[in-house]
């Protein structure tokens, strides 16, 4: 006996909308990569020595050489490892969609998927925001604290900052987007064989 409701939509199935093109998650990726790992490389290597004038002794200034590193503030340190986590993160993707269709226990794979975009996300979205905490300190300081900026001094330092800032917000948009397709392509799974027999 021939299954009678080929009219209704099953639970957990969908006709109303196509699965996105695999070439279009694909470009995506292939984008947030690039966007965070542009992010890590610049701040990476972000880095400005100045020699500055330190204290004045009557009229004699002494001077000072300091040098700006990513590495002097904790909130860049977890910028660049989370930008740099979400490209290896990317990367292992790409090589999953264009390698790995056979792997695929139970089908658990879109499953895993679309929970390790979520923490990308999430990730991505830690580093840029307390990294752009400290850019905005560093710019502005803080009156009440008596925090002096440091951008008038380290303006190289300051503006590769703000580009890997950009970059990293590119790919958290990218991500987002990514995230919201590997939902998608979850939660819409190809209709069932409506011609299947009984016993």
């Amino acid at each position: 006996m021939a299954l009678q409701n080929e009219d209704k939509l099953e639970v957990g199935y969908s006709s109303l909308q196509p699965k996105p093109k695999k070439w279009v998650l694909l470009m995506l990726r292939l984008l947030a990569f690039f966007a965070t790992a542009a992010a890590t490389v610049v701040m990476g290597l972000n880095k400005e020595t100045k020699t500055l004038v330190v204290a004045t002794v009557g009229t004699t200034p002494i001077k000072a050489t300091l040098t700006a590193k990513f590495q002097h503030t904790p909130a860049f340190v977890f910028f660049v490892i989370a930008n740099g986590l979400a490209s290896i993160h990317n990367l292992v993707m790409i090589m999953g969609d264009l390698f790995g269709q056979k792997l695929d226990y139970k089908g658990l794979r879109l499953a895993m998927i679309a929970i390790l975009d979520m923490m990308t996300v999430a990730l991505i979205s830690g580093g840029a925001s307390a990294a752009a905490f400290m850019a905005e300190l560093g710019k502005n300081g803080n009156s009440h604290a008596r925090w002096n900026s440091i951008c008038d001094k380290y303006k190289t330092f300051c503006d590769h900052g703000g580009g890997a800032l950009i970059a990293s917000f590119a790919g958290l948009i990218l991500m987002l987007i990514i995230s919201v397709m590997s939902i998608i392509k979850l939660l819409i799974k190809p209709k069932p064989d409506s011609t299947t027999v009984v016993p």
